[in-house]
């Protein structure tokens, strides 16, 4: 018994059970709004910073959103738990509503101690004046080194003041002394400007990681797997996919360690564009190699109409590649297309005769189609071509499939006639229960029905809408202050010390 209750009895005595059992955004309700502390911008409810900071701050900040320019709160915090902080202090920004409704002109600034990050989060209006790398070289200028020293009091006043500066004459830096950003020694103490050089010490701070050249590299990476995929979704049909698999996978896991080894902004760019561009448009040109082999080959030996068809899906989705390689591919579109038009336009000779065949007009073709196939021209879906000897009578049809339509192979009549046939609501939902409904398919041709049914989500309830909306707007009434219904723009920026 006795070797059953010791672990209960450390359970409840251990000191940081209790935390590890919190709601991830407890952090909402433990971080007070500062709207809510009496005309306050600083929320501190671990009284991280000093009661004289506040005071200070405070009325800085108050100073500044009377004057309708901007609207900053400062939130510190020992902890979130295990809460991202960028995703914090958007989160913090949206609840607390932070600017004015109509400007848009909050800025956050988050601290969290235990995770040594500091976080700018800033509303739509805000965003041309402070963008993302004017937020970092503030903290990294004016907020790290003394955050590394221990001093937070000295960091967020510094930055406050940074950020001011910036918001009213466009530049970050204080003139005079006040230019060079506050330095410490490794006991903590502040470097005076008589004991360093203070150029070297200025140029030594100013040196910061190129946070452009990261950006444009996660841009150039995003579009780089977009660019992937749709040449994945182009040669899913009889093509190499393995070789395109594994340059999806290697070609990022490169360009992410060509970014995080390189230290020259040339080279990363060069990589940039050697990996991001060169090699989707190699693998483009390796492709349609292949493809003109093929039809050279194998493809040779078809019939027109079955070469045309494999060249069609050949191409399909790859339309693209003549805007996005529009030198190295400039001919080849234009040959491709001239390739299907022969394959399709060439005159037939007559298997009885051996005549010359016409090719008939789509009004003189419907009478040698049935009524399928007429529907099957109607959707769009199957295109035929009708070809008549007029020395012996004979026709030949051929059907040309639309590789882009919507419309399947009817599992009744199988013409290319089955497509979705609209949502039949069955029971609505309301505010007290969900709906449900049928999502049909229906062949144009025969009539033949499917259907599966589906669920209609539950109708939010208004009553707790106004509710919310009420009690902000109360909330807000009883303070003068402007943040009154701001939002934030996603923009900011994030360190760590």
């Amino acid at each position: 018994m006795l070797r059953l209750l010791l672990p209960a009895l450390l359970f409840l005595l251990l000191p940081g059970v209790p935390a590890a059992a919190q709601a991830p955004d407890a952090y909402l309700t433990q971080i007070p709004d500062p709207k809510r502390l009496g005309e306050s911008y600083v929320s501190n409810p671990d009284h991280v910073l000093d009661a004289g900071t506040v005071a200070d701050l405070n009325a800085t900040l108050q100073a500044l959103d009377q004057s309708g320019r901007a609207h900053i709160d400062v939130a510190v915090a020992r902890s979130i738990g295990e809460a991202v902080p960028k995703s914090a202090a958007t989160a913090l920004f949206n609840r607390w509503k932070i600017g004015d409704e109509t400007k848009d002109n909050g800025l956050l600034i988050l601290l969290v101690m235990d995770q040594r990050r500091v976080e700018f989060e800033t509303g739509y209006g805000l965003e041309a004046d402070l963008p993302d790398v004017v937020c970092y070289r503030i903290q990294q200028r004016y907020m790290v080194p003394a955050l590394r020293a221990g001093q937070t009091d000295e960091a967020v006043r510094q930055g406050v003041a940074a950020v001011i500066r910036q918001l009213s004459t466009g530049n970050m830096t204080a003139a005079g002394a006040d230019s060079v950003p506050p330095a410490y020694w490794p006991d903590g103490t502040r470097v005076q400007v008589a004991d360093v050089d203070v150029n070297a010490l200025a140029a030594a701070q100013a040196a910061e990681p190129g946070i452009g050249v990261v950006i444009g590299g996660v841009v150039a990476w995003l579009a780089m797997l977009l660019l992937y995929g749709l040449l994945w979704y182009a040669t899913t049909k009889g093509s190499p996919r393995r070789y395109l698999a594994l340059m999806v996978l290697l070609v990022p896991v490169g360009l992410a360690i060509a970014l995080l080894m390189s230290s020259s902004a040339a080279l990363k760019a060069g990589l940039l564009l050697g990996l991001g561009y060169v090699a989707p448009w190699l693998y483009t040109l390796w492709y349609l190699r292949g493809v003109r082999r093929r039809q050279l080959g194998e493809w040779a030996a078809l019939p027109r109409h079955e070469q045309y068809r494999n060249l069609q899906l050949a191409h399909q989705g790859l339309g693209f590649t003549a805007w996005a390689f529009p030198l190295p591919l400039a001919r080849y579109w234009p040959r491709y297309r001239r390739q299907l038009q022969e394959l399709r336009e060439a005159p037939y000779a007559c298997p009885h005769c051996g005549q010359p065949m016409r090719r008939l007009s789509e009004t003189d073709e419907d009478p040698y189609l049935d009524a399928g196939q007429q529907t099957e021209e109607q959707l769009k879906s199957v295109d035929y071509d009708v070809w008549h000897c007029d020395a012996c009578q004979h026709t030949l049809k051929l059907d040309y499939q639309n590789p882009d339509s919507d419309a399947e192979p009817c599992p009744e009549c199988h013409y290319r006639t089955f497509r979705d046939g609209g949502r039949q609501v069955v029971q609505a939902a309301t505010r007290y229960s969900s709906g449900w409904g049928w999502a049909r398919k229906r062949c144009r041709h025969c009539g033949y029905e499917t259907k599966e049914r589906y669920t209609i989500a539950q109708l939010p309830d208004p009553s707790s809408r106004s509710s919310s909306s009420s009690s902000s707007s109360s909330s807000s009434s009883s303070s003068s202050s402007s943040s009154s219904g701001g939002s934030s723009g996603g923009g900011g920026a994030g360190s760590s010390w």
